[in-house]
């Protein structure tokens, strides 16, 4: 089993969903897809006057901005990829977390109505996998009082660690983490760690790494982060420490 996340602002690209959709068509099996949608949350914010804010690469999510996520996430960008993908011929079923309580949380609040990932309903996703479905995940938890914005990256690597996947795949706009000036083919947990506190890695691939490393640590096999380009072999391969 495979794991693909991807990126919001990988999905307002038609030459991305293009080449996904092409990408798909080869695969056998079906992966299971998480995608993120924060470009758009933060479009929205700055619509109705509000001022995206993020604490270690996460998004504060006061109640409006909750909502707007909701809306967002659940509704038009889960919504408009699971469209694309049922037009190409893909079976594609797009639902977010709290949906049969697929991904429950725990909050978080220092960062308002967000929530990390506790608990995964892997039986029902595995059996979805098995009849040849194409999970399609938005990034919505249900934790106490409600609904959570989950970060995409977390969500994706929780899920990939209940199933368990074999692969995990973080799909960005660029090719992999890079430092120097070129790719790193492979970063393992200590070298990340440095490479944080230097700044090198930054911004929303922290969450990226950090998750790729939770997932490694339970127990999926390989996790890589990469471009469309490099999905079938490419990108940083983030190994657990030897």
């Amino acid at each position: 089993m495979r794991v693909i996340k991807i990126g919001g602002h990988e999905l307002d690209q038609p030459s991305f969903l293009e080449g996904l959709i092409a990408a798909l068509r080869r695969m056998r099996p079906l992966p299971l897809l998480v995608h993120g949608g924060g470009k758009a949350v933060s479009a929205w914010q700055q619509r109705v006057g509000l001022t995206p804010r993020y604490i270690g690469g996460l998004r504060v999510t006061d109640d409006e901005t909750r909502e707007l996520a909701v809306m967002t996430l659940a509704g038009l960008t889960n919504k408009s990829l699971v469209a694309a993908l049922a037009q190409a011929g893909l079976p594609a079923l797009g639902l977010c977390g709290a949906d049969l309580a697929l991904v429950r949380v725990e909050p978080l609040p220092e960062l308002g109505w967000v929530g990390k990932p506790s608990a995964v309903d892997a039986e029902r996703l595995r059996r979805w996998l098995a009849e040849g479905l194409l999970p399609v995940i938005a990034p919505i938890g249900l934790g106490p009082g409600g609904l959570y914005n989950v970060n995409a990256d977390q969500m994706a690597a929780a899920i990939a660690a209940a199933l368990p996947a074999e692969e995990l795949v973080f799909l960005t706009d660029v090719p992999g983490v890079q430092a120097e000036g070129a790719v790193r083919p492979s970063l393992r947990a200590r070298e990340a760690e440095v490479l944080i506190a230097a700044g090198v890695i930054r911004d929303g691939m922290i969450p990226k790494v950090r998750s790729a490393l939770e997932a490694l640590a339970a127990g999926v096999r390989r996790v890589r982060i990469t471009n469309l380009s490099g999905l079938e072999a490419g990108g940083t391969e983030i190994l657990a420490e030897a």
